[in-house]
This record gives structure tokens, sequence and C-alpha cells, in this order.
């Protein structure tokens, strides 16, 4: 169920800010934050779950701490552009545990890929082994990331 920002009140605004920046939120605090009773924020979380606007909860790791220290952006130029080389080539990247992000694309390439791996022997593991080893890859480009500016992912939400 879509649900655009014009449907949502102040309330459901500061609930979804509090959320994304803290999931772990006790419901005392969540309501405190939202400025409602612990059941009146209760009830809109979870219509907001319901609804799809809330996917999921989870935590977000130091990939540096665990050893995870190279980010690259590798672009992917498919063999073809049928429906079933696409997905095909979507259920890899879905199934890559090292491929964090890969969006279709304009462009000279069909696909931009951001994978978080160990080192440049697990980088190339994934172009060599993995991407240019699938037929469905005709070639690839990679860019390896010196120094990450920003890479926060929470939206800008405002009542609308």
């Amino acid at each position: 169920m879509l649900v655009s920002m014009q449907q949502l009140d102040a309330y459901d605004v500061r609930l979804l800010d509090a959320l994304q920046r803290d999931c772990g939120l006790s419901r005392a605090a969540l309501a405190d934050k939202v400025g409602l009773s612990e059941s009146q924020a209760a009830r809109r979380r979870q219509g907001l779950e319901k609804a799809g606007v809330i996917r999921r909860y989870r935590a977000e790791l130091d990939a540096r701490a665990l050893g995870f220290s190279l980010t690259a952006f590798v672009h992917v130029k498919l063999h073809d552009h049928s429906r079933g080389n696409a997905k095909r080539f979507a259920d890899l990247a879905r199934r890559t545990a090292s491929i964090l992000e890969a969006h279709a694309v304009t462009g000279d390439f069909d696909y931009l890929i951001k994978a978080r791996v160990s080192d440049l022997e697990g980088l190339q593991h994934l172009i060599s082994d993995v991407l240019l080893a699938d037929p469905t890859v005709d070639r690839v480009r990679s860019e390896i990331v010196l120094e990450t500016l920003t890479e926060d992912q929470l939206l800008e939400l405002r009542p609308g």
C-alpha cells in the first residue's frame, strides 16, 4: 500500500523520524519523542507497519570494525537486455552477500552496484569469480571508494 507524505500528520512524521534514527527506543521513549501516550504511539506505529511504510527494523553495523574495509562501486553491462537475462542478473545480485545495493541505471552501463568487501582480494573475487563468471554479464568497471563523506540513509521527513 502506497502512503504519501501528504497522508501523514505531524505525529506520524515525528514517529517515523524517531524510529529511523533509533529503532531500539522503548515504547515510553518513543511516545515521549512523538508527544503522544504510549498506546497512541504504539497504535500509530502498528498502522505504519501494516501499511508497509515501516518495512523492517535492524541494527546498523560498523563494517570497518567487522573487517569490511573496502567499498566499491561496480558498473555492470549485460550481454543482452532480455527480461530473462535481467531477472537472472537481479537474482545474482540479491544472493551475493557483498552486494549492498544494485540499481538499474541509464547510461553506458545497465547496473550500478555498491559492494562492501574486506580488501582488494575480495573485490577481485567479486568481479572475476562472481560477476564476470556469470553468463549474463558482458563487462564491468569498478571504482574504489577512497573516502566516504556521508553514508546516512535517513530520509528528510516533513509533514504533508
